[in-house]
């Protein structure tokens, strides 16, 4: 078998590159004429495909997992985790999230997983994922990277400096004015602020929260960082990723943890780091599985009493690993996703010993019990969980705003469906009764929660994150519908927090403000501006916020809850608030005022204008986009497969046919292929597992646990262990040429916004495009 690295992937991929270079060239003139008729006639104009970068792309990267499967999983972990080097126009910097943040998040968590399942209402839900313990247990410090332009951000920290140099005005020194100035934001930016792809200047601070993709088990913040660079960019602000730990060595919910962990360390850094960043300044991205994490993160954060949010935006999100959606199991010759599922060849990390199985009823009224795990993720009993598998949820309303966008091309374009409407309308789109037989404590949130506010886009023939592959027109339309969304939600958020001290000062003298304690689980405004320290300590005893406290207390912003009304979403789209309009602002505090953007002509193309469309009375904006960014409505809902009615008992449980039925068939192949390593793995994880469950697993600790089978925590031999681990656990110090190239070839456009090849020459650009910002204009 060749190895796994840069030469053997190159020689793997490049027939493909060629023989794709030429079927495209020989069909180019008969998809282009298609093309042309169809814009004629009012159609999309051809599919993505049609563009050659677009296709090489797809079919690269479908090859390149399918030569993967033929290796272990660990060596796939090893190639995708490989340090890429950071140009010099992009600011990077690692950090630490302490243990204090990390123990906090496991309390949090803790208390939110034991909720779930028949014993939930007595705290048994921790038996359904092993414990409490093995979850917590890691092979590393959990690690996370900011990312910025070089030119944002030496914006960003001169504009700091020189405010913070300039001594107060003779104006902010008086009464009325002065508290005016302190606790609302600046309604105008200052000489030298970060612009956004709006070209308008940013008001205080804007942090992206990004989770990435990978299934679960692969790739890694090398490996999307030019993504997040440029949904960065373009929304001017600054992103953090965390490392989280990848399964199947950290299963569910070790991830999950990790996400939690570096949210509440945006909140509540500790000392010497950044400034804590309030939550309606931070926006959760993600894509692929980092965008169902970000989902079930949401929901611990609406149950956990934590601050919300300004809003989400979900790329191809996967929610359904049970695979019971229509399209998982269809056609699949758009996407690159296997349609089989992922299979690799037998090794110490893969698969794991069978167990923890799921029973599934059969078309004869027979059952069958699958034990050989499915996903990477989690064990098989564990794939209807709401937290793994989000459509499963009881409901997915009072959450933050969401974008979500997928490709009508992809396998998983129906979950991606029905999760937009699901929490557009979470009573309409309730859990399966065999999910709440399964997990009854879900049945009390169904009605408990407005609908969520949604814009849904599938962006017509695309593949699975289309960003991907961000040299291609469609993935140029996808990252302006996410800059365009995050724009708009923090400045509607921004505005709503602005709205909310306006009219609570104007019902009480500012001076009674200073001297009240905040609720927990809010912010106070007294620190400084309204963009200042959160006063919360996300803990599980001082998540809640106490309604009394709130309501009795005019200083008191409640952050728990989705900042962004009816009046803020018009607020941030018309630019029509101004300082001194606090009667009109305080007098309406209810998501009842009319939109201002009824009349307003929609351009019918993907743009950034920071505004978003009305949502109506059904709390959801369905459009499809063309491969050139042409906007058309969605389908009524009885024309669009995954909302079918007839689905929805089905939804969210593994069925004995469709996408099963292809794994399994796959399964078999490979088991035959490589039955002497399977033979092998088996019996070495069968005499490790009886030692590790008579002396507490891998940390001798863990006695009352039961740790999945496939986890790093479950295993007892510490030389296995390191093995296992090492594609995780340990930081590579070669460079993988191929995914540097992948890398350039990428960032182009962001290369052309950088402002120059280095810090010195970015810096003295950005001087004097300061200083030219600074001098009158000329008459």
């Amino acid at each position: 078998m060749v190895g796994f690295g840069t030469p053997s992937v190159a020689l793997a991929t490049t027939p493909t590159v060629v023989s794709t270079f030429f079927s495209h060239i020989l069909a180019r003139r008969s998809r282009s004429k298609a093309a042309r008729k169809s814009l004629e006639e009012g159609g999309p104009g051809g599919g993505p495909e049609d563009q050659l970068s677009y296709e090489e792309g797809l079919k690269l990267v479908r090859r390149f997992l399918d030569f993967a499967s033929h290796h272990g999983v660990e060596e796939v972990q090893a190639f995708t985790a490989m340090p890429i080097p950071t140009p010099l126009w992009v600011k990077r910097d690692v950090v630490t999230i302490p243990e204090g943040t990390i123990s906090r998040a496991e309390d949090i968590l803790e208390k939110h997983l034991s909720t779930y399942g028949p014993e939930g209402s007595t705290g048994g839900g921790l038996k359904l994922v092993g414990g409490s313990k093995w979850w917590r247990v890691r092979g590393r410090e959990l690690e996370g990277e900011w990312i910025e332009m070089q030119k944002d951000y030496i914006r960003r920290t001169t504009n700091k400096r020189q405010s913070a140099a300039e001594p107060p005005s003779p104006a902010s020194s008086t009464h009325s004015s002065g508290h005016r100035h302190r606790y609302l934001p600046s309604r105008q930016g200052t000489v030298g602020s970060v612009k956004d792809n709006t070209g308008k200047e940013v008001i205080g601070d804007r942090v992206i929260l990004y989770i990435h993709g990978g299934a679960f088990f692969f790739s890694s913040l090398d490996t999307h960082r030019y993504q997040v660079q440029r949904h960065a960019r373009k929304a001017g602000a600054r992103a953090f990723c965390p490392a989280y730990r990848l399964s199947p060595q950290y299963p569910f919910p070790c991830g999950l943890l990790d996400a939690l962990a570096a949210y509440l360390y945006l909140l509540d850094p500790p000392p010497g780091a950044h400034a804590p960043i309030l939550p309606t300044s931070i926006i959760l991205m993600g894509d692929s599985a980092g965008a169902g994490m970000v989902v079930s993160l949401l929901v611990i954060i609406r149950e956990m009493g934590l601050p919300m949010p300004a809003g989400a935006s979900l790329i191809s999100p996967w929610v359904d690993l049970t695979h019971s959606m229509p399209s998982i199991g269809g056609w699949d010759g758009g996407d690159f996703i296997p349609s089989s599922g992922f299979h690799y060849k037998p090794s110490c990390a893969w698969p794991p010993l069978p167990g923890d199985g799921i029973t599934v009823d059969l078309p004869d009224g027979t059952s069958r019990t699958y034990d050989e795990q499915i996903q990477m993720y989690c064990p098989n009993n564990l794939l209807t969980h709401p937290l793994v598998s989000p459509v499963n949820l009881g409901s997915l309303g009072g959450l933050c705003p969401l974008l979500i966008i997928g490709g009508g091309g992809e396998l998983l374009r129906d979950e991606i469906t029905y999760l937009a409407y699901k929490a557009a309308a979470p009573v309409t789109y309730r859990p399966s009764s065999k999910t709440l037989a399964e997990y009854p404590d879900q049945a009390a949130a169904i009605e408990k929660y407005k609908p969520t506010r949604v814009h849904l886009q599938i962006y017509e023939g695309c593949c699975h994150v289309v960003p991907t592959l961000s040299w291609t027109r469609s993935s140029k339309y996808m990252y302006r519908a996410c800059a365009n969304f995050n724009i708009w939600a923090l400045t509607a958020a921004a505005k709503a927090v602005e709205h909310k001290l306006r009219h609570k000062s104007s019902k009480s003298k500012f001076h009674e403000l200073t001297s009240l304690t905040p609720a927990k689980g809010s912010v106070s405004p007294v620190d400084n501006d309204v963009a200042s320290q959160p006063t919360t300590d996300p803990s599980p005893s001082s998540t809640a916020p106490t309604s009394a406290t709130t309501s009795a207390s005019p200083s008191v912003i409640d952050f728990t809850k989705p900042m962004i009304n009816t009046s803020a979403a018009d607020a941030a789209n018309a630019e029509t608030l101004e300082n001194d309009d606090l009667e009109s602002e305080a007098s309406c505090d209810s998501d009842s005022s009319s939109s201002s953007q009824n009349d307003r002509p929609s351009t019918g193309i993907v743009t950034v204008s920071g505004s978003e469309p009305p949502v109506g009375p059904d709390n959801i904006i369905s459009e499809r986009v063309s491969t050139h960014g042409k906007i058309r409505p969605f389908e009524p809902i009885h024309a669009v497969p995954a909302l079918d009615p007839n689905l929805r008992e089905s939804i969210g449980q593994v069925h004995s046919e469709g996408a099963i039925k292809k794994w399994l068939a796959k399964r078999a192949e490979w088991d035959a292929k490589y039955s002497r390593e399977l033979a092998k793995w088996r019996e070495i994880k069968q005499n490790d597992r009886r030692l590790a469950e008579e002396n507490g697993f891998l940390t001798r600790d863990l006695q009352g646990d039961r740790p999945p089978l496939g986890s790093l925590a479950g295993v007892y031999d510490r030389d296995l262990a390191r093995q296992i681990g090492k594609s995780v656990d340990e930081v590579s110090k070669k460079t993988s040429g191929a995914m540097l190239l992948w890398y350039k070839l990428s960032t182009k456009a962001d290369k052309e916004h950088a402002g120059g090849d280095n810090v010195a020459e970015i810096r003295k650009n950005v001087e004097e495009e300061v200083k030219a910002e600074n001098s009158p204009a000329l008459l």
